[in-house]
């Protein structure tokens, strides 16, 4: 009689099924362990820092100049329309009035916080 040799037992253990973050992870990260340029650059704007910081800027100045200039607008506008403006007077000129004095108050105030904060 013949024998064959028998391959040798192994045992089987069941292998820990891996964390389902830990896998999404792996599949976001390449080899390196940093996010693939392919999918960093997919969609979306991509511009330098220095640009999207003017970006930045330049929306506050407009947001900031239009909560500065709308109320002194808007007043000049209503006074027009119902009262009418002094001669040689314009919509224009009395907004100007309303804005420099809405600036000067506001320094007028930071002013005040200055020489008080000492205390």
């Amino acid at each position: 009689m013949q024998t064959i040799p028998l391959a040798p037992a192994t045992v089987s253990v069941p292998l820990p099924e891996p964390d389902p973050f830990e896998a999404r992870l792996d599949r976001l990260r390449g080899a390196t362990g940093r996010r693939r340029t392919s999918e960093a650059r997919k969609g979306g704007l991509r511009l330098g820092w220095k640009t999207w910081l003017a970006i930045d800027t330049s929306c506050l100045v407009l947001f900031l100049a239009a909560i500065v200039v709308w109320p002194p607008l808007s007043a000049c506008r209503a006074k027009a329309y119902h009262v009418g403006l002094y001669a040689g007077d314009t919509v224009e000129k009395c907004t100007r009035r309303g804005v420099a004095e809405r600036l000067d108050r506001a320094d007028q105030r930071v002013k005040m916080l200055v020489r008080g904060s000492g205390r």
